[in-house]
């Protein structure tokens, strides 16, 4: 890859260039829809951080080869999801590791404070001081380096933009719920939300004022919105909307706390930069493939991150996957699905129907790959081949693991 994206700087190879442009002044579609996604480059992450993720020493190979470990000890919220390690059940050791899932994926945030008799983790541990919190982090992670853990937590503590916002929200709803078991009050809780007024198109030098506002009680807010409290009860499921889902799941990718993708985030003009934005939405998808780009100018903890890199990817992929089947869910009178309706489909086949078993169905449209209406028009469109060409002699079905 030697050639530069005119607007992102992003490196391609010279057959990925849109086929409209010039050999001469080739420009490129998948890295940032040639100028439309502009965001900033992310800050540079803190020197030991860079240390770990490239040098070669011991401490820093044994922190790649356990990076999803380290991840997961420093961890704000924790995935839920069930792994298929069956591919990773390789006796010879040849076979490259593979993250896999099953189902569907979600981050989630349990209370501040953990139940009587059982250990702090994820979020809780920053809430507590640092030497206690460093002592079970080692306890619970016996096969990784201490030094390695006091030196990540010392630069997460200091540089996350969440670690502080956190402890506060610990200190002020221990104070309110002080005075509600007093006065026999609701359990207190207090929202983590975006503030509307920053712009969050921006990599900024995180503070907690320019991230986020704490707002008390569970009455409005945004159905985005992350709920915290000191008493057990649900997991609370980060939305794959809030700008922190990613950043709360990868402290290590993100050593800044930097927002992510949110629904706000609109394209760019190409030709004017000083253009405000555009209406039409920066997608999940446009978002994630400007950021997995190779630039020289950026150090990327994202694509230095080996097998947490394979996490995130399939992560995010998810998270958008997840995204536009709630889309199509929201939206069936648009995609005219009442001719695709249960009961319709039902009466139509001739059979007979027990009324009481037919539910909602909700149809995918031919647009949404994999499933059964694309499927079924790639099948039309081969056929339509066959009756053009006449006898086909051979008939490929080709797959691919992105």
């Amino acid at each position: 890859m030697d050639l530069a994206c005119p607007y992102c700087g992003a490196l391609h190879w010279a057959a990925e260039r849109l086929a409209s442009s010039p050999v001469s002044r080739p420009e490129f579609g998948l890295c940032c829809n040639s100028g439309k996604v502009r965001v900033r480059p992310p800050p540079e992450p803190p020197l030991a951080i860079q240390h770990l993720f490239s040098a070669s020493d011991r401490q820093a190979n044994e922190f790649r080869q356990n990076i999803r470990s380290y991840n997961n000890a420093f961890a704000f919220t924790s995935l839920g999801v069930k792994m298929d390690k069956a591919l990773n059940r390789n006796t010879h050791g040849r076979a490259p590791w593979v993250f896999r899932i099953q189902g569907q994926l979600s981050h989630n945030s349990g209370a501040l404070i953990p139940r009587p008799g059982h250990q702090p983790k994820y979020a809780q541990l920053y809430i507590y001081d640092p030497r206690m919190a460093l002592a079970e982090r080692v306890r619970l992670n016996e096969d990784l380096r201490p030094d390695t853990m006091a030196l990540l937590q010392d630069i997460l503590t200091a540089s996350h933009q969440y670690a502080p916002l956190y402890r506060f929200a610990h200190e002020w709803l221990s104070a309110q719920e002080g005075a509600a078991a007093l006065e026999s009050e609701e359990p207190v809780t207090i929202r983590l939300a975006v503030d509307p007024n920053k712009d969050l198109r921006r990599y900024n030098l995180p503070t907690a004022d320019d991230v986020a506002i704490l707002l008390p009680g569970q009455e409005g807010g945004d159905y985005r919105d992350i709920l915290l409290r000191t008493r057990a009860g649900p997991l609370e499921r980060i939305h794959e909307g809030h700008p922190a889902y990613a950043p709360l799941m990868y402290p290590l990718l993100f050593p800044y706390g930097t927002s992510g993708w949110h629904s706000e985030l609109r394209l760019s003009d190409p030709e004017d930069p000083s253009h405000p934005p555009l209406s039409q939405s920066l997608t999940q998808t446009r978002y994630y493939a400007y950021q997995l780009q190779v630039r020289r100018t950026e150090f990327s903890t994202i694509l230095r991150g080996g097998r947490l890199l394979q996490q995130y990817a399939v992560d995010v992929w998810a998270a958008a996957e997840q995204q536009r089947l709630n889309y199509l869910r929201t939206h069936q009178q648009e995609l005219r699905a009442s001719l695709y309706s249960g009961l319709e489909d039902a009466l139509r086949g001739g059979q007979d129907v027990n009324l009481n078993e037919l539910g909602q169905m909700f149809v995918l449209p031919s647009s949404h790959v994999g499933g059964p209406r694309y499927m079924q028009q790639l099948f039309q469109d081969s056929m339509a081949i066959a009756r053009y060409f006449k006898r086909v002699d051979l008939f490929l079905t080709m797959t691919a693991n992105p």
